[in-house]
């Protein structure tokens, strides 16, 4: 059973298989990486490797974890703070999408990975509700926050379905690569949400 490090050098050590999961998940995917090319990453032995982790999917979980948190308490953390209400409602609805893409382009291996485990590992699942909430939440306090210039009513519907809105568009242009002229996609994503969300200029 892997064990939980107490002191400082231990932890220093699963720390950097952690660091070294994610950056090797990142480049090359999860099927395409083994516990040796990640423990020679990381600089440790595979011993060591698998006296913190059953095994890579173990390492995936937490490496999920991390970029998970890397998104809600990074890319979105001050999020609301952030937003330019000095400025138009165009330009904080080209905030809000760009923001969102920053979070979609950490890591799109990895983002690809958590989804595509989302339907069948419930932790993943959760960690991806976690994401969009996060979305979700800053949309709602930007909102809030101007009042003056919002044209819908029910602030929180609004920041989920144009949240939703924002998701499937960020899946189809940067995890799926599904649409052939990304910056169109994200223009015209833009224009809709501002219209639906703000009074006009």
């Amino acid at each position: 059973m892997p064990r939980t490090p107490t002191q400082k050098r231990s932890q220093d050590k699963k720390r950097r298989i952690i660091v070294a999961g994610m950056k090797l998940f990142s480049e090359k995917g999860f099927h395409k990486t083994g516990p040796t090319e990640i423990a020679q990453e990381a600089k440790v032995s595979v011993g060591s490797f698998y006296s913190y982790f059953k095994d890579k999917k173990d390492l995936l979980d937490q490496v999920s974890e991390a970029y998970a948190a890397s998104i809600t308490k990074g890319v979105y953390g001050n999020f609301a703070d952030n937003a330019p209400y000095s400025k138009g409602s165009r330009e904080i609805t080209a905030y809000i999408v760009e923001t969102a893409k920053q979070a979609h382009t950490l890591s799109t291996e990895l983002h690809r990975e958590m989804l595509a485990l989302k339907n069948r590992e419930a932790h993943m699942a959760e960690l991806d509700r976690n994401i969009v909430q996060a979305l979700q939440n800053g949309v709602a306090q930007i909102l809030g926050n101007c009042p003056d210039k919002v044209r819908i009513k029910d602030l929180d519907l609004g920041a989920r379905l144009v949240s939703g809105a924002i998701e499937e568009t960020m899946h189809r242009c940067i995890l799926e690569s599904a649409e052939p002229d990304t910056e169109k996609a994200f223009n015209e994503l833009t224009e809709m949400c501002h219209r639906y969300l703000f009074e006009k200029e």
